[in-house]
């Protein structure tokens, strides 16, 4: 099969698919119970690990459908449905037990999240770093295309990610399209509406760290608004490096 490992150097494989082999076993693993029939060939003649391999091909390089097909030699419309529908299925196994926000009362764990951001740069108190981020969309064929360009001129929907310390997901909202600004997407989802009301969702003496897209009258540590000295600079540069 095309996945052996001894047609692959580790770092061939995540080059190609944004993992290594263990993780792409175990992700296999844990998507069994989650596709029918995962032990055979479905109707498209794929495997449960082909499957796997094309659709994350997909999501870490961002090509179009037609290359996709390409790569794997398969048709266009099979490469969006194998896509869409492994999506879905790795959606179900995992974005419950994956992607998980604390509750304000798990001390322990906002402890070392806390530890791993100040390991960073100093920086005390931090339990979340928010941003939004835009995913690479094709160019939509419907009358609201242009709600898609976003600031930087490309087709995209823009979603909130907050992560830990080690760069692991914790909250993610939304899917809107490119054009909504970061202020808008946070005061529609639910943690911004929390923070907003005076929410207690973490431990009141914790911080998220963010651009300063963000309001300064929430908990988010921004950074200083035109720094006239070398502190508000350097203040600053570790900001950004512990985001």
């Amino acid at each position: 099969m095309w996945f052996k490992e001894d047609l692959y150097t580790e770092n061939r494989f995540i080059g190609l698919f944004q993992i290594g082999l263990q993780e792409f076993f175990h992700l296999i693993f844990v998507l069994f119970n989650y596709i029918p029939n995962a032990f055979q060939q479905d109707v498209w003649g794929l495997t449960i690990e082909e499957k796997v391999g094309i659709t994350l091909y997909r999501l870490g390089h961002g090509t179009s459908y037609n290359t996709v097909g390409h790569v794997f030699n398969l048709g266009k419309a099979t490469a969006y449905q194998v896509s869409r529908s492994m999506v879905q299925a790795i959606l179900e196994a995992l974005h419950d037990s994956t992607i998980i926000f604390p509750a304000a009362d798990e001390i322990e764990k906002w402890a070392e999240i806390k530890e791993a951001f100040r390991q960073r740069q100093g920086i005390r108190n931090i339990i979340g770093a928010i941003d939004g981020t835009h995913i690479p969309i094709i160019t939509p064929t419907n009358d609201q295309w242009n709600a898609y360009v976003n600031r930087k001129g490309w087709h995209s929907t823009i979603s909130q990610c907050i992560v830990d310390g080690n760069g692991n997901f914790c909250n993610v909202y939304g899917s809107l399209p490119g054009l909504v600004h970061d202020s808008r997407i946070f005061r529609k989802s639910q943690i911004g509406q929390d923070l907003i009301n005076g929410v207690a969702i973490f431990p009141v003496d914790c911080l998220l760290i963010g651009d300063s897209g963000y309001s300064s009258r929430l908990p988010i540590l921004v950074p200083s608004q035109n720094p006239q000295n070398k502190e508000g600079s350097h203040f600053n540069k570790i900001h950004f490096s512990t985001r």
